[in-house]
Formats: C-alpha cells, structure tokens, sequence
C-alpha cells in the first residue's frame, strides 16, 4: 500500500484527492502509517491536505480522516496547513466547515490573518480574498463574523498591508476585507486610529483601478462619520479625488470616486465650499456627465452634484453656469427608473431656495420632462420627488408658485391630499393655499372638486408643519383679498367637522402657532357666515371656544403669535357688533399688546399691526377710538406710499380693501389722505398680485363719491386703469355710480393705452418668471420656507416671503410654454440619443 507511482502518490493520495472516502477508511484503518503518510513529490502533503486541496466536494474525506485521528497541524513543503491550502485554493466553504468544527489545532482566524501579513503578494491576496469571502454581507447586512474578525487584530494587520509596497492584489484583497466590516462603529474607530485615513488618501493614487475603486469605497463608508469627513477632508481628501476624476479609468472605479467625493460634501458647507475652489472639480464633473453613458457613472454624477449642490448657492450656481442643466434635464426621459430619480432629485437640489438657478433651469425646459414624469407615473416615490423638484423650481415666489400649482392643476394636489407621503400633503396643501389667493382665485374650482374634506383630513396629521399648512390653506379657501368670504368652503368646512378640529388644535395643542394659527382660521371661516358662526357657538363647541384663550396668545414671548392672535380677535371683530361685544366681554385687548408692532421697522408688522387696531378701536379701553383708528390709516397709507416691496404694497392694498367696506368713516378718512392716486399709481405694476389688490381696493373705494371722481380721472387720462379695474375686480363690487359716469366719458372719447403697460394675463394663463438674475456672489442660505413660513392674516404672501422677495424682484414677463417651447426641444433630442446610447 506505500507503493507510490511516478507522480509520487500512494493508492490512499489518490483516493483521498478524489472523494472515495470508503476506501480512505478502509486503508486507514488496515495499514499501518497510512493516516500520515506522505506523498513523495515537491508539496510533501499527508491525505488530510491533499484532501483538503480537493475541496469542498471531499468534505466527507476530510471528516474521516479528522475522525480516525489526522494531524490537524500537518504542513507542507511550502509551510501551508489546511487553513493555508484553503486560502491559497479559494475554499471558502472548507474554511467555513473548519470554523464550526472550532478545533483548537485549526485556528482558522489566526492563520487567515498571518497569511494576509506574507511578504508573498500571491499568499498575502489569497488570504485576503479569503477573509473578504468570509466576512461578504448577508442580504445586505453585515456579517456575523465580523467580530470575531475584529477581535483578532484583523484592522491594524490589513492596515499595515494598504500602507506596505507590497503588490496591487495583496491591497485590494485587504481593502475589500476592511469595506466588508467598516460599517461598525468599532472598526471605523481603529481604522482612523492606526492613521487609516491618511492611508487611504494616499492610495487613491495608485496605478491600479481596483484598488481606487475600493479605497473609494471605504472613504465612502467612512465619511458617513461627520467627524471623519472632517478629518479626510483636513487631509486633503477632496483635490485628490477631483484629481482622480480626470484620470483614464473604468466606470466602475470612477462611480466610487464620484460616491465617496459626494459623501464627504454632503450637508456639510465649508466641504462643499472647498470643492468649488478646488481647481477643476466643476468642470472634471462637467465633462464626465456631458460623456458618460454607463447608467451606473449616470447615476453616480447626479448623486454626487445633488450632495455637492444641497443647499449651496454657490455650488448651484456654479453646476448651472457649466453648461450641464440640459443634459441631466434629458436624463429625466431616459428609460431608466433609477436615472430618472436622480436626475430629477438633482433638478430639485440645483434649484432649491436659489433665484437664479430656478429660473435658469426654467429657460432649459425642465418644467415639461418633469410634468411629464409626473403625470405618468402613480409611484409614489416618483410622485415624491417629481413633485418636490416642481416645487422648489417654483421659488418662493407667490406668482410664480401660483403658476405652477396651476401647472401641476387643482385634482392632481387634492390627490397629493390622499397620498401616504407627507411631502406630497404638503405640496397639495401649499398649491391649493397658493390658488386659493389673490384677485384671480381659484376658490370655486377647488370647491367643485372636494378639495375642503382632504385638508381637514391633513389637520390630523402628527407633523406640524402639515397640520399649519393645511390650516392656513383651509384659511385662504374662505377668505379671499377685501375679507371676502367663500360661504360654500366656509360651509363645507363646517360639515367637514372642521370647526370641531380647529377647536381642539386651538384648545389642546402644544403649540402656540398651531393655536393661534387654528384661531385665526376659525375667525375666517365664520366672518360674514351666520350659520357657520352660530355652530361655532353652539352646543359642546361653545363650551370649548373661548375667546380667553386668543386673548393670552397677545402676551406669547413669540412676536409672530402675537401679531396672529391681534389678526383672528380683528377677524371676528370685524363688522360684527356681536363679537367685538363678546371680546370686550373678556376684557377686551390693550393698545399695549401693539405698540411694539406699530414702531416695529419691519413693514409686515406694522401694516398688519395697523389694521388690527383700526377693527379693534372700540374694543380697545386704555385709548380714545378715534386716535387709535387714525393712527392705524395713517400707519397704512405710509407703508402703501414708502415701500418698495410688491408683498408689502399687496398687504396694505389688502387692508384698504378690507377697511373700505367697514364702518362709516373709514373710507372717507382712506380717500382724504389721497389714497386713491397711490393705489392707481401702484395699478401700473409689472407684479400681477399687486395690480389685483390695488384694483379690488379701489372697487371698494368708488362707492365713495370723491373717490370715485378721483378714480374716474385717473381712468380718463390713462384708460389702462379702467382695464386693470375690470380684469381684477369683480363688476358688481364696483359702484354703479361709478359705473353709470364711466360710460358717459366712453362717449366723449379717450386717448389710447400708452405702451409699456403690463400684460393682462387671463386667469389661465399664469406667467412665471424667467428673467435672469445675478448669482449671489458668497454661499449665502436662504431661509427654508417650509420651516419659516408665517402667512399674515389673510394676505396672499407670508412674512418670510416678503423678506425673501422685497430686494429681489424680477419681472414676470414669460409664460411657462415660453420658458419650455425650444428649450424643451432641445432636451428632447438630447434625450433621444442619449436613451439609445444607454440602452446599448
């Protein structure tokens, strides 16, 4: 039996190499020196190895010969054991079936790392390939053995392997070893600990693409750290990677560049702010997407410029002024899911609270691909982030998101209602808000189309920013520019059991904003509605209601609710005896409560502040009515003649109108202080919004006699007005006098509408702005209108839009075809070749 053929093996080599495991037993145990007995070639290996090298389908073989009592410690010629021999062959399920047999004499994890650290590339790879494919992820999670990895010293031994000059392979089997496990926040920890990222810097210039690519990927998974980002940044991290972006390699190694440079800049300002100026790192970014057509380096661009970009001016105005737009607007109709997300979530991350770059991308023809994505498609994480793209390119600009709420149209927001994602409700009730207001609203359509019982659904909602849009949309659905009330929303609220709804917010929420915000709607959704405000104080309702609770919301440490709770007692009070008596009831409201509104600098606070204490002059105890009242139109009229700001001229125009058709005297006192030739001044606005108020506010004032022959002069010299007064106000607001004498002068003949004047729009055809303005010259962040929103009474803008708009001011001087018309042409051709490419 110890015969040996000319290869140098016995009857039991050959037998064990093959998997006759019978007759192994059989020789084993009938010959003596059988067990260990080994071959006579160059390797010297016993039955056990030879068995071992075979594999995993030789596991049986390997079992009987542990079992009859094999040396587990046997080693070869060239000083490999079973463990090696498993390494250098690639049988990682042997290694696995030794694991769980956990003998002492194969200690598996020892030997795998002892070889990682040969000086031979060859063992040094194989070992590492090894541990990579025992330690791979399991269905996306790491695997159990990492710790036991991790308890042996494996991080410092692969480290010293990255950082040796040892060959290409022995590092990327290493660096594969570390990315397996570097989610754990142990291993990250001794990773930085033994100068692993300062390492992993330096080797991102190495020759071979692999081992980029996994570098790459383990400073992606590093960087997810804020603190070690930090730390690869301070480092030099970021010109290495742009560096490495110009440099010939394969897609796959330039997906994790692109990965790990977007990790690093993500939400993170100075980052983002050294990759501008880092040279290069725009326009290397630049070229790679106006070249690629893998959909792999497709998706990696996008994700990469919507990270370098998020909520950084200067890099959004930098991808924009690339020239890039246009490409990444056509990957929008790409037969790609994936593509097509990220593309359009990089549209909305360029685009997000910038000015410029929302009417750039506008110009290139996003608007149409994006609609497009939307209207076809039900899924709601494309709804999502389609939707959420259309709206941040809609700025915060009122026109402009009037625009493209009625872009996105009235059934398609009240679906977004219905819809599981808060940020769908949100748009839905923003754009319904947004039609909901100014002199051309849309407040009938979206009563036609149930758009009332969704919102109050949304006022149950746990975030409370939903739950203060939806109120202030239910808001501006009942009550439009004037204090004009929608008796069928206001109605429909009521049934909706809204009433009861905003009485508990009101009531019981935590929230002061949402409680006065909550009041203040109540106010509007039962001024001038004596059903509406019966049931208000009826039944178990009035014995929750209580104007107490509005009245101590005067004294809030928060200016904002302050103003609010002045703007629903003024709500109520308003041309309602009753009311005003029931406040007074309660105490009535001091002057004190807004003294510091009315000497405010801000001109939002003032003019609100001013108009509160006109309605609520009698109800005001510690001042004589008449002082108070004329002290408020005095405050107004200032703020309609001194500011420059369309949303602060739109406000005070509100308020004329409103206090136009309040008690006697008002009017009068508004005309005597020549209101009406500011307001017709102010007719000749390039801002439709503007236009509308002044317009409405000058119907209401021409049932006063001087000013309606102050009005009917305006008109005969520049009969633009009268057309203006037409278009917005409605006719049967506008006095018959006035009407009788107006055509009386059409008689006598006028002279022709001077050139220049704004373009009326029909209420259809909304424009949007696509003048372009100056990029900001510093990565300046504009307030996040989500979070800071505050609407003012009724008035169609929010007080931070205001801030927003007053210094920044373009002109609305094209419709949204006009921005898509050739641009989108030019998208679409792009599209269609490109789509071929990456379908090829």
């Amino acid at each position: 039996m110890n015969e040996v053929d000319e290869n140098g093996w016995a009857h039991i080599h050959h037998a064990s190499k093959k998997g006759y495991f019978k007759s192994v037993e059989k020789f084993v145990k009938n010959t003596e020196g059988q067990l260990e007995f080994e071959t006579e070639d160059e390797l010297r290996e016993t039955p056990l190895l030879v068995a071992t090298r075979a594999g995993i389908a030789n596991i049986e073989t390997i079992n009987i010969l542990i079992d009859c009592g094999g040396n587990l410690q046997a080693k070869n010629t060239l000083n490999h054991g079973i463990v090696e021999i498993c390494c250098m062959e690639g049988h990682t399920a042997v290694l696995e079936h030794f694991i769980k047999l956990g003998h002492e004499d194969v200690p598996v994890w020892e030997k795998i790392l002892k070889l990682i650290s040969s000086s031979s590339e060859e063992e040094s790879a194989a070992a590492g390939n090894s541990l990579s494919d025992l330690t791979k992820p399991v269905n996306g999670t790491v695997n159990d053995y990492w710790k036991r990895v991790f308890d042996h010293g494996a991080i410092p031994i692969l480290v010293k392997v990255i950082k040796s000059s040892i060959g290409d392979k022995a590092k990327a089997a290493s660096l594969q070893c570390i990315i397996n496990i570097l989610t754990q926040r142990q291993v990250k920890e001794q990773l930085v600990a033994n100068s692993g990222i300062e390492i992993l810097i330096k080797r991102l210039t190495a020759k071979t693409g692999l081992v980029v690519q996994r570098t790459s990927q383990a400073l992606s998974i590093l960087c997810t750290v804020m603190k070690y980002a930090d730390q690869a940044s301070n480092q030099g991290a970021i010109p290495v990677l742009v560096n490495v972006l110009s440099t010939p390699h394969e897609p796959e190694v330039l997906v994790e560049v692109l990965n790990a440079l977007g990790v690093i800049c993500d939400k993170n300002e100075p980052r983002q702010t050294l990759l501008n100026s880092t040279a290069n790192s725009i326009k290397n970014i630049a070229s790679l997407l106006q070249e690629a057509v893998n959909p792999n380096l497709l998706l990696a661009l996008n994700n990469c410029i919507s990270r370098i970009t998020r909520h950084h001016e200067v890099n959004q105005n930098s991808i924009a002024d690339a020239g890039i737009m246009p490409t990444i607007i056509s990957l929008c109709n790409i037969n790609n899911k994936d593509i097509q997300l990220s593309a359009v979530d990089t549209i909305h991350m360029v685009v997000d609270d910038n000015n410029y770059t929302q009417k750039y991308v506008m110009q290139e023809g996003a608007i149409g691909p994006l609609m497009t994505l939307l209207r076809r498609s039900k899924v709601q994480i494309f709804q999502e982030k389609t939707a959420s793209a259309l709206w941040a390119l809609a700025g915060s600009g009122a026109e402009d998101r009037r625009a493209m709420a009625a872009r996105i149209e009235v059934n398609q927001l009240i679906e977004f209602l219905g819809s599981l994602s808060e940020t769908l409700k949100y748009i839905g009730s923003e754009g319904l808000g947004v039609l909901a207001q100014g002199a051309h609203n849309r407040q009938d359509e979206i009563a036609d189309a149930n758009g009332v019982y969704p919102l109050v659904r949304v006022l149950k909602e746990d975030k409370e920013y939903l739950v203060v849009s939806a109120i202030r949309s239910i808001r501006h659905l009942c009550l439009s520019v004037g204090y004009i009330p929608h008796k069928r929303n206001q109605s429909t609220t009521a049934q909706a059991r809204g009433l009861k709804t905003l009485i508990a917010l009101m009531t019981l929420s935590k929230s002061e904003l949402i409680q006065v915000e909550a009041a203040l709607t109540l106010a509007s959704i039962s001024l001038g509605n004596a059903e509406v405000l019966e049931e208000l104080w009826s039944g178990s309702q009035a014995l929750e209601f209580s104007y107490v609770r509005i009245l101590k919301l005067l004294y809030s440490e928060d200016a904002v609710v302050r103003l609010l709770a002045g703007g629903a007692l003024a709500t109520f009070a308003f041309n309602n005896m009753t009311q005003q008596q029931a406040i007074a009831a309660e105490g009535g409201v001091r002057f004190s409560c807004f003294l510091d509104f009315l000497q405010s600098d801000d001109e939002f606070f003032r003019c609100n502040a001013a108009f509160q204490v006109i309605v609520l002059s009698r109800v005001i105890p510690d001042e004589e009515q008449a002082v108070v009242s004329a002290a408020g139109i005095k405050l107004i009229s200032d703020v309609l003649h001194e500011s420059r700001s369309p949303v602060i001229q739109a406000l005070a125009a509100d308020c004329v109108a409103r206090l136009a058709h309040t008690r006697a005297g008002i009017p009068a006192a508004l005309v005597a202080i020549e209101i009406v030739e500011r307001l017709c001044d102010l007719m000749l606005s390039d801002h439709p919004q503007v236009r509308g108020c002044m317009a409405i506010a000058l119907a209401y004032l021409s049932f006063n006699h001087k000013a309606e022959r102050e009005l009917l002069n305006r008109c005969r010299v520049d009969p633009y007005l009268i057309k203006c007064l037409f278009y917005y106000a409605d006719k049967s607001r506008i006095s018959p006098q006035f009407l009788h004498e107006w055509k009386h002068y059409k008689k006598i003949g006028l002279p022709p509408i001077q050139e220049g004047r704004p373009t009326l729009v029909s209420q259809q055809g909304y424009r949007i702005s696509t003048t372009m303005p100056k990029p900001s010259d510093g990565p300046t962040r504009l307030s996040n209108s989500k979070s800071n929103a505050l609407h003012g009474s009724n008035n169609s803008l929010s007080h931070s839009q205001h801030h927003e708009e007053a210094d920044a001011v373009s002109t609305r001087a094209s419709v949204y075809e006009r921005a898509n018309s050739n641009a989108a042409d030019r998208v679409s051709d792009r599209s269609h070749s490109r789509a071929v490419t990456v379908a090829e």
